[in-house]
């Protein structure tokens, strides 16, 4: 799963609020409901 974004590149920012954080979270909770579901999952970034 590849979240998009991060190290250098926050992507949109609004009021200190940075894109790469949101769909990184977002990502990874993808990918537990996946997980769960029994999907193997594999994370370009964490």
């Amino acid at each position: 799963m590849d979240a998009g974004h991060g190290g250098s590149d926050p992507g949109a920012v609004y009021n200190g609020r940075q894109e790469k954080d949101d769909v990184l979270r977002l990502a990874m909770a993808v990918g537990k409901i996946l997980e769960n579901s029994g999907v193997d999952v594999f994370y370009v970034r964490n």
